[in-house]
């Protein structure tokens, strides 16, 4: 094969000059570190039409905008890979095919290609980061241990591999390792974030809270130079934080200043900011006028229905606005668009990800009996629709508060006790395990909030 040249990491990359591999260079480091130069890859494939790998790389940035746009935007950089496949390697073949997969919306055959090159060609730490990535979005904590595993000995001077090993860790409930792993890179480049992160992660889960307050305050400057969505995520984690030990006002002020308002059409944007304020309105504080702009947004995004774990959120957002026409609109959308997945995904989407999403409607608007029958079967399967254990949260919390406000303490009673023993530094825990014991016999229950 002509044209042939390697990366930093000593993959050969077919049919591309020295100056495409320089771009794909920094979209790689940037890709994983976080960076803002993520774009660059668009400057490579486009000075290297005929290099399949740089245009399926291309390809998959702009679908990571998780957006309708992102994947219209995608198309002709995926139709250049394949027309180009040909004459790569193998393992240019196979990233191909593997984002030519989700492109289609096959995930299965998707993640199969991801573990695949994970495995085969572990040297290649720029295309296992989007392996990871891919899993975090199916709820595949093993598949995203998997792919860490796979290529941290051959990277184990990249801080970054530690940080996406930590994240697996962690996502599979491996919380000394992670912590561990985490620690780690963030000893070998102060600014990781993403090992900030799931250092957070582990500390969010075991409830230690002042911790995990010094831990992200400590290290929030290096994030100032990095992407929208580490920035504003990690911001987030810290919120989350302060509303544990029910500071609300820094975590609104966090909102104000952090977490919307800066890129408000990015998806990923839109759902921190509706998590935040769901939380927060649990825990019975005022948010405002804060829910318009963001459905305002929520409702230009043209009933794309990318991932279920966003619907969930965006359903969320126009109910809690009182635009029951675009609830209405959307649930029905979300509906036909779930009927024509295939049979891996179909189930998700139909028995899990609809009945959840007209549960957060029932939710918003206080239907609370509805929103109790739609959600009781599909609490254990929530997984399925994607995010991490803190992002599913959300819906735990929300579990909780409609078995308290249906009067059903004893289905309550045991998933609290769980959680406050997990978590015994979370006051609102000890108080809502306290409510529903003097509930259970006959005592008066007092103030929840």
């Amino acid at each position: 094969m002509s044209g042939m040249r390697k990366d930093r990491f000593g993959n050969t990359i077919t049919a591309a000059d020295a100056d495409a591999i320089a771009a794909f260079d920094i979209y790689g480091e940037d890709w994983l570190g976080y960076g803002t130069r993520i774009p660059k890859i668009f400057e490579a494939a486009d000075r290297a039409p005929g290099s399949a790998y740089l245009n399926a790389h291309a390809a998959a940035a702009h679908m990571g905008l998780e957006a309708a746009c992102g994947y219209r935007a995608a198309r002709p950089y995926l139709e250049h890979a394949k027309r180009h496949a040909g004459e790569a390697t193998d393992r240019e073949r196979c990233f191909v095919e593997a984002v030519e997969a989700w492109w289609n919306d096959n995930p299965k055959r998707t993640m199969q290609l991801q573990r695949e090159m994970a495995e085969r060609w572990p040297q290649d730490l720029v295309a296992a980061k989007w392996g990871q990535y891919y899993c975090f979005n199916l709820g595949d904590a093993d598949g995203m241990l998997a792919i860490a595993e796979a290529v941290l000995p051959h990277h184990s001077h990249i801080p970054q591999a530690h940080g996406m090993h930590a994240f697996g860790l962690e996502q599979c409930h491996r919380l000394t390792e992670a912590e561990a792993a985490g620690r780690r890179a963030v000893l070998m480049e102060t600014a990781e974030p993403w090992a900030h992160h799931a250092v957070a992660h582990v500390m969010e889960t075991q409830g230690r809270l002042e911790e995990g307050i010094a831990w992200l305050e400590d290290h929030s400057a290096t994030w100032e130079d990095r992407s929208i969505f580490i920035r504003g995520h990690n911001w987030w984690h810290l919120a989350l934080f302060h509303m544990d030990v029910e500071d609300y006002d820094a975590a609104l002020n966090i909102f104000d200043e952090r977490l919307w308002g800066e890129w408000p059409e990015f998806g990923q944007e839109q759902i921190g900011a509706i998590s935040m304020l769901w939380r927060l309105e649990m825990r019975g504080v005022d948010v405002g006028d804060r829910w318009t702009p963001i459905a305002a947004k929520v409702a230009e995004r043209e009933l794309e229905h990318i991932q279920p774990f966003h619907d969930l959120h965006y359903v969320f957002a126009l109910s809690r606005a009182g635009w029951q026409d675009q609830v209405d609109a959307f649930l029905d959308s979300m509906k036909r668009h779930a009927a024509r997945r295939d049979a891996y995904w179909r189930p998700v989407w139909t028995d899990v990800a609809v009945p959840a999403a007209m549960a957060m409607a029932d939710y918003a608007a206080d239907r609370n009996e509805g929103a109790y029958r739609l959600l009781k079967d599909v609490m254990p399967r929530l997984q399925a629709i994607g995010g991490s254990h803190a992002q599913r949260d959300v819906f735990v919390q929300t579990w909780i508060d409609v078995l308290m406000r249906t009067r059903r303490e004893r289905e309550a009673a045991h998933l609290l006790t769980e959680r406050a023993k997990a978590r015994p530094g979370v006051p609102v825990l000890q108080r809502l395990t306290q409510a529903v014991n003097q509930a259970l016999t006959n005592e008066p229950v007092g103030a929840l909030a």
